[in-house]
């Protein structure tokens, strides 16, 4: 998917944008115990297939999605999607990825008041990403049937 800028979510990372990507398409198409297939997340999405398959089995570890085998498999939340929120499926993801992210902070005491904007940025980050379920994404993607 290309990068626009300005584009809302391009802090997050291509990892996390794709992994709620895959799982608003879930949360759309919500219906237990009927998978939907990686290749139809794909084409909806627009993501790569390949590495939507990396991120749904991430998503798996942390049982927030289970696959089906088979012809008519695919992968389904685990949940209902007004129980699994936005930082539940973006901590999925970026377990590891933290480190990478990191920039060495500045010295003193303008080091000092950038440390404490960018904690109180992600705690209203976190706690937005907490609010917001799959159910809510899934409502604003106003897909036509």
């Amino acid at each position: 998917m290309p990068r626009e800028e300005g584009h809302a979510l391009s802090d997050l990372g291509s990892r996390a944008e794709y992994a709620l990507l895959a799982a608003t398409d879930l949360a759309v198409n919500y219906k237990p115990g009927s998978p939907v297939k990686v290749q139809d997340i794909a084409r909806r999405t627009g993501a790569p297939e390949k590495y939507l398959g990396q991120i749904l089995l991430r998503l798996k570890k942390q049982a927030l999605v289970r696959s089906a085998q088979g012809p008519s498999g695919g992968y389904c939340l685990m949940r209902q999607p007004e129980l699994i929120s936005a930082a539940e499926v973006m901590e999925a993801v970026s377990a590891g990825a933290d480190g990478r992210r990191r920039r060495r902070p500045a010295a003193g005491a303008y080091g000092q008041a950038l440390d404490w904007l960018k904690a109180d940025m992600e705690e209203a980050r976190r706690g937005l990403l907490s609010r917001v379920t799959l159910a809510d994404l899934a409502r604003r993607a106003q897909i036509p049937q």
